[in-house]
């Protein structure tokens, strides 16, 4: 179990649903979110999923990662190397590989996730 501080990793829509203003963010815990105490991360493969859907044309939000970074105050860090074996680990509760990728990383870093996915939510990861 994470820690009450420990460094929120954002999943992609929850940092869409940040940026929006989307009212479904009160499914996420935002006390914490909003902590100043808790360093807010987007992981190199939540990066490539925004862009993507992105590019993609499957959100209408426009900004770059670049714009929401300055504006959000949070941090991207990379993704271990070691992800893809505790990934390829995990139960094949959730199909998107992406979002098992995240899981790994929340798992490597020891980092709390911000999800409303009920299927990443099952797996043994502190998140929010």
């Amino acid at each position: 179990m994470a820690s009450p501080d420990a460094p929120i990793l954002l999943d992609t829509h929850t940092l869409v649903w940040m940026a929006t203003g989307d009212p479904r963010l009160q499914r996420i815990d935002r006390t914490a979110l909003l902590d100043p105490k808790r360093d807010l991360l987007v992981s190199a493969v939540t990066a490539f999923e925004l862009a993507d859907l992105q590019q993609r044309g499957r959100i209408a939000m426009i900004e770059s990662l670049d714009f929401l970074r300055e504006h959000m105050n949070f941090q991207v860090i990379d993704l271990p190397a070691q992800c893809w074996r505790i990934a390829a680990g995990l139960p094949p509760i959730h199909g998107d590989p992406v979002d098992r990728m995240l899981i790994a990383h929340a798992l490597t870093d020891e980092l709390t996730l911000a999800t409303a996915d009920a299927n990443i939510r099952r797996y043994p990861v502190p998140y929010i």
